[in-house]
């Protein structure tokens, strides 16, 4: 089951001035040109009055719009790779996304920018952090094979650096998800509370230790750096090469370890799992703005 992310009219409200119209575009093109790949886990469609409604509504507002500038920013930008839902005009959409379960084609629903569903309401798309909320919840939802696990995790979290080396003579991916200790799929939500919130943390730049403590605080199980194994590993056992772009950055500090303690919605009691998310700081692209890597999803290290 995948994600679909649908326009109607009412995702943009047509009348309001030029600039802010302009604006509201621009943010859902950037939002498709980030998160859209062809057969993807993350689609976007137009119910199938988009098109009219759209034209029509610009066109009635000639006192502050200019409606062929409007029209060519609305599909420039990046609308082209919107589908049209051929059968279902904007309020049979409304009513699909409203169900319990808002399947269509192999994917669940959600409305982008429409403020006035009143059920669901995770199902309003407004910003990536939105998106990438519902996207988990299809994941948690909607049980697959660990490969289709690791691959959804890579388009849905697109802040987050994933480890894919390929051909790397000892560590080639961060997929170890089928190694978890208790089985997987006891533990989706617990891996996509942590992904989720570390694909929206703003990381303080150069302070490991604040930003440990800020993620530890946020989420259910603990977040550490490496404890009294290091003494027993090696220097650079926990270091990975990440591949980014063709370069290939080396050593890369991946000791910081979420643990999975427990089976989702054990609310810390039974069986104690030794299953850990290892990841590092990044900033060897952007000092500025460093992301976050991840190393290894499954069985402790």
């Amino acid at each position: 089951m995948k994600v679909n992310i649908c326009f109607i009219p009412e995702s943009f409200d047509f009348s309001r001035d030029q600039v802010s119209l302009a604006l509201s575009i621009k943010a859902s093109s950037e939002m498709i040109n980030k998160y859209f790949e062809d057969d993807g886990f993350i689609s976007f469609s137009k119910s199938k009055d988009f098109d009219c409604i759209a034209a029509t509504e610009i066109f009635k507002q000639p006192s502050h719009l200019e409606g062929g500038i409007m029209m060519s920013l609305l599909y420039d930008a990046n609308m082209g790779k919107a589908n049209s839902l051929a059968n279902l005009n904007s309020e049979q959409v409304k009513d699909l996304v409203d169900l319990d379960i808002p399947e269509l084609d192999g994917a669940w629903l959600s409305l982008y920018r429409f403020s006035k569903l009143t059920k669901h309401k995770e199902r309003n798309i407004t910003d990536d952090h939105s998106l990438i909320k519902f996207g988990s919840d299809v994941l948690i939802n909607n049980p697959r094979s660990y490969n289709d696990y690791a691959e959804s995790f890579v388009q849905l979290y697109k802040n987050l650096i994933f480890l894919d080396y390929p051909n790397h003579k000892d560590y080639q991916t961060f997929n170890s998800i089928r190694k978890t200790e208790g089985g997987y799929q006891s533990f989706i939500k617990g891996i996509t509370d942590c992904l989720c919130f570390m694909d929206q943390y703003q990381i303080v730049p150069n302070d490991s230790q604040n930003n440990i403590s800020n993620i530890n605080a946020a989420l259910d199980f603990s977040v550490t750096p490496e404890g009294g194994g290091k003494n027993r590993r090696t220097i650079a056992a926990l270091k990975r090469d990440f591949l980014i772009n063709g370069i290939t950055y080396k050593n890369v500090n991946c000791e910081y370890h979420y643990k999975l303690e427990h089976v989702d919605g054990a609310n810390g009691k039974g069986t104690y799992y030794f299953n850990r998310i290892y990841f590092g700081f990044f900033n060897k692209i952007n000092p500025d703005k460093p992301q976050i890597a991840v190393a290894h999803i499954g069985e402790h290290l």
